[in-house]
């Protein structure tokens, strides 16, 4: 059984830092120097207006022009991302990094070690993982994504 870990919108908020409020309103990563105009990861007050990710900055003004641009950070989402994969780690899993806020592992060596049963290594990993996740399992890593992607952090 594949298990995925999915944490919504990592890039936004480790950008964000401190300014949590921002995650609240419209808000969206400004796009980085040097390339191209299209905004980065967006809050839910964003995807009200009909921002999405990687649509045109000036579309993305257009649709909303309260929206608040944050600087990405990606040294930030680096080290953040690196931190929460050896957390994963720490459980026993083999953790396969897909990108910043997504990654995937194979749960069935790790079932004996937490208890029995896939619950207890969701658990475990949930435990670990110290920050609000959607964790999703199936059998191949599209399943496990199609179920992180509907569970609930």
């Amino acid at each position: 059984m594949v298990v995925c870990v999915l944490i919504p919108r990592f890039q936004l908020t480790v950008a964000a830092g401190d300014r949590e409020e921002l995650l609240g309103q419209p808000a969206a990563l400004a796009p980085e120097a040097g390339r191209e105009q299209r905004v980065g990861e967006v809050s839910l007050a964003a995807e009200a207006f009909g921002v999405r990710a990687g649509m045109p900055l000036g579309e993305a003004l257009a649709r909303c022009p309260q929206l608040a641009l944050v600087p990405p950070d990606p040294a930030g989402v680096a080290d953040a991302w690196e931190r929460l994969i050896v957390r994963l780690e720490s459980i026993g899993a083999a953790v396969e990094p897909e990108r910043a806020g997504l990654a995937c592992f194979e749960a069935q060596g790790l079932v004996r070690l937490h208890g029995g049963t896939l619950d207890h290594v969701l658990a475990a990993a949930r435990t670990a993982l110290r920050t609000p996740a959607r964790l999703g399992a199936g059998p191949s890593r599209f399943c496990a994504l199609a179920a992180a992607t509907r569970a609930r952090a």
